[in-house]
């Protein structure tokens, strides 16, 4: 049996394909998530996640904790080669509050928190979406915000919102990239 070697990535280098200036979606919820007061007041804790499965896995290992925003290591996207080549990632952030079980006034009181701590977060990604634009990246403006059936996980509201993020790509051939 071969053993087993992880991938470790290579020193970046240089290149002219790829200096692009790169948004970092979840430094930027961690460090909202830290200074927000609201999300202080309510004891969120901010946690990194691979997609559903990692976001239900937290919430299942923090029981020590009662309000989660959780933003996910990995995006869905795609990249466009029309006239205007860029590749567009769609970034996912969790919500979860914890509530007593089968109290629907406690979760409809976590459901408008959560919803509070979103518009908050929007008031900023306003901003953020200006500063953002001068780097070329460009934040779709229809940001979705989905709230999760109450069976998802007993005794925790759950909701997330979706950022899709437009970047340039730079596709012009360059011979000494293929042998």
């Amino acid at each position: 049996m071969l053993p087993f070697h992880p991938h470790t990535p290579e020193p970046q280098t240089q290149n002219k394909n790829n200096d692009t200036f790169n948004w970092d979606a979840t430094s930027f919820f961690e460090s909202l998530t830290k200074r927000n007061k609201f999300a202080q007041s309510k004891h969120f804790t901010f946690c990194r996640v691979s997609g559903l499965d990692g976001f239900e896995e937290a919430l299942a290992k923090m029981l020590t904790k009662t309000a989660f925003v959780c933003v996910s290591d990995i995006s869905q996207g795609f990249t466009d080669i029309n006239n205007t080549p860029h590749t567009r990632r769609v970034k996912t952030v969790f919500l979860a509050m914890r509530h007593t079980l089968d109290n629907m006034v406690a979760r409809q009181s976590c459901m408008d928190a959560m919803r509070e701590l979103f518009r908050q977060y929007m008031s900023v990604l306003i901003q953020e979406q200006t500063r953002l634009q001068q780097h070329s990246i460009y934040i779709d403006p229809r940001i979705s915000f989905q709230e999760i059936d109450r069976y998802f996980f007993s005794g925790c509201a759950c909701a997330y919102f979706q950022i899709a993020v437009d970047t340039y790509t730079d596709l012009q051939y360059n011979q000494e990239e293929w042998t």
